[in-house]
């Protein structure tokens, strides 16, 4: 039988009959020995630290992203850092302190914005703007629609009335309305009236609402509280007398 076997066996004996000690034939290799004392086993490893770049190794598997700063970011840094300096910013910033507690309000939105300015290295062209305006035109804002819009949208959907939410408006102040109307050439507007200021309004809407009677555009504009007592014929009488 082969030696494997056997020592298996005298094993198991010992387990069923209840005694845990070896017999004296059957020493374990590390008895008496100590974690570090053991030949061959992480020897290296035992009683020793983690370098910096090893603590960022781990940060980084662990969160998925690399913090690492490049000799350019440095280098960036440190001229962005001179520049402050020269322009008598000398008072540095400890850890855990604010820019506005050494600094003062006005002094850190101008060290923010040189600072910000380094580091991108240059301020937008006129083109990357309206780049920019652009692609958030195509942005639906908001993703949810708010549950006045949702019960004018009700109302126009029992009507058999064609609708349009969210369409951008090429006007000087442009934006998206909440709804339009094409057929009727209309565009309707539910205000909340905390978001929109009741009852003065919002200076930008009274702006936006006069250039959009100059290029053609009625202009219905609708105040939370109306919607919420509003029933379907409320509403269709209201359309009327704007239409008319």
């Amino acid at each position: 039988m082969p030696k494997g076997i056997k020592g298996f066996q005298k094993g198991h004996k010992q387990l069923n009959s209840g005694k845990t000690h070896f017999q004296k034939k059957n020493v374990p290799w590390n008895k008496g020995k100590k974690c570090p004392q053991l030949a061959g086993v992480n020897n290296g490893f035992y009683n020793k630290k983690h370098t910096d770049e090893t603590k960022m190794t781990i940060k980084f598997k662990k969160t998925g992203k690399r913090f690492r700063r490049t000799e350019k970011n440095k280098e960036n840094s440190s001229k962005a850092r001179i520049e402050l300096l020269k322009k008598g910013f000398e008072n540095p910033i400890k850890k855990g302190q604010r820019y506005e507690e050494v600094f003062g309000k006005k002094k850190a939105m101008e060290i923010k914005k040189s600072q910000s300015q380094s580091a991108i290295g240059r301020e937008c062209s006129e083109e990357t703007i309206e780049k920019i305006k652009k692609n958030r035109a195509k942005q639906i804002f908001p993703i949810k629609d708010s549950s006045i819009e949702v019960k004018i949208q009700n109302f126009l959907k029992v009507l058999g009335i064609e609708f349009f939410t969210h369409q951008y408006m090429k006007i000087e102040h442009g934006y998206q309305c909440d709804i339009l109307i094409p057929s009727m050439n209309l565009v309707i507007e539910c205000d909340g009236d905390y978001w929109h200021k009741y009852p003065i309004g919002l200076e930008k809407d009274h702006i936006r609402t006069q250039e959009l009677i100059e290029k053609g555009f009625k202009v219905l504009r609708l105040w939370e509280f109306e919607i919420k007592e509003m029933n379907i014929d409320g509403f269709v009488s209201t359309l009327n007398g704007e239409i008319k």
